[in-house]
């Protein structure tokens, strides 16, 4: 796919693109390709071009372009390795000085500006091997792509956190019901949420933040309510408003996993916005405890941005957590949480389907460890005692007899215990 994907169908003294279509030929049919009749001309020796060519005029070629929508800037058109030169090595140098900060496995760049050296090959070699390219340390057609349209990607969502952070978003839904013809603030909000959602999820549209409930706006409700399995009216109720604050407020527990290092017996992580050292726990599969020694911490305050050592995971079959299913939940979006899989959760759990109900109590893998009664909790804006024990599953006077509280005042920042053995 990396070598065809800028590749095109066209007719011979035209840019056009020439409209092409392929069905299976059996369930659906159309007036292109078919599934059975082109394995039979492949069958035959036949190349790509002559296949076309048997359901489309004689005079069609496949045209190539490096002019590509969706990223910064297009490929050069030829590689860029040890002792290049120029505009272009300097355009991938900034893209992934910028990368870096999301992705810091690789390695920083001290080459020269615009100079392709030791530092730069190292940096190319080593998001090639996060992200499955050929790690061979040159920049060619799909390496260049890939850097241009995740450096969009991690620029775009810095912006779009730096909005959420600007709008107050916070942690509590609206109480507001809006529709088609509403205005306003809540409107802007809900605008916010479709947007970073959709760069998560590609059946959600991308749409104008202006604060004006219009058809493209609806379009964006509708598609998310067809994900989450909501009735999809198009109206942002109470169960819209929840399913939108879940997925806004999840995305940052679903960032890349690092690999363990070779001979260190640690992994590097980087603290994200609302980790705490328990999730961080659960997510690899250790302790509070042993990340602490590890880091020579004193306390469990974390710092976005901190860089902690976390302990390399042990081999052999791992116990289980019990976890009550939340609206909004699916399979996939817990296995996400628990860093595991669907199928391990429906393999300890018997499950035939990837249904799952509000309510329902699931195994999870977990940490070999045992796990405590208890799991910390950084209180964020717009957080109440009686709003953490609705989502927590437990009760207000639970949470203060654990924390030795007198009071229901909280502050931005508190770190609570609160009981359960999962959040």
């Amino acid at each position: 796919m990396d070598e065809i994907f800028n590749q095109y169908v066209r007719r011979q003294g035209q840019n056009a693109p020439y409209f092409t279509s392929f069905c299976n030929g059996t369930t659906a049919t159309c007036s292109g390709m078919s599934q059975w009749g082109t394995v039979s001309l492949a069958d035959q020796g036949r190349s790509p071009l002559q296949i076309l060519r048997a359901y489309y005029p004689n005079d069609i070629e496949i045209a190539e372009t490096n002019t590509i929508t969706g990223i910064v800037t297009s490929y050069p058109g030829t590689p860029l390795r040890i002792g290049s030169r120029g505009l272009d090595v300097q355009t991938i140098q900034a893209y992934l000085g910028r990368i870096r900060k999301n992705y810091p496995a690789i390695p920083a760049i001290t080459d020269e500006a615009g100079v392709f050296g030791s530092s730069t090959n190292a940096a190319v070699t080593k998001f090639q091997s996060v992200f499955n390219l050929a790690a061979d340390g040159v920049v060619g057609s799909a390496t260049w792509y890939k850097i241009s349209s995740l450096y969009a990607a991690v620029a775009r969502l810095a912006e779009l956190d730096s909005e959420g952070t600007t709008l107050g978003i916070g942690t509590v839904p609206p109480g507001s019901v809006i529709r088609q013809g509403s205005r306003g603030a809540d409107v802007i909000t809900l605008q916010y949420l479709l947007n970073m959602t959709s760069e998560f999820y590609p059946a959600i549209p991308s749409i104008s933040q202006d604060g004006i409930f219009g058809p493209g706006t609806q379009q964006a409700v509708i598609a998310f309510q067809q994900m989450r399995g909501l009735d999809p009216d198009g109206i942002v109720g109470p169960d819209t408003w929840q399913a939108l604050y879940n997925v806004y407020l999840g995305i940052d527990e679903n960032v890349p996993m690092p690999e363990p290092g070779p001979d260190t017996g640690y992994i590097e992580y980087v603290v994200q916005p609302g980790d705490t050292l328990w999730l961080i726990s659960q997510r690899y599969n250790t302790t509070v405890d042993a990340i602490k020694n590890l880091n020579g911490l004193t306390s469990n305050l974390l710092n976005i941005g901190q860089v902690l050592k976390i302990p390399s995971t042990t081999e052999g079959p791992l116990p289980y957590i019990e976890y009550t299913v939340r609206l909004g939940d699916t399979l996939w979006l817990i296995s996400q949480r628990y860093n595991t899989t669907v199928d391990a959760i429906k393999n300890l759990n018997g499950l035939t389907s990837d249904i799952i109900h509000v309510g329902q109590v699931l195994k999870i893998p977990a940490s070999t460890a045992s796990l405590p009664s208890y799991f910390e909790y950084t209180v964020r804006s717009g957080d109440t005692l009686w709003q953490l024990s609705r989502r927590f599953g437990t009760t207000v006077d639970a949470i203060k007899s654990l924390n030795g509280l007198t009071s229901d005042m909280l502050s931005i920042g508190q770190v609570l215990r609160i009981p359960g053995s999962s959040s």
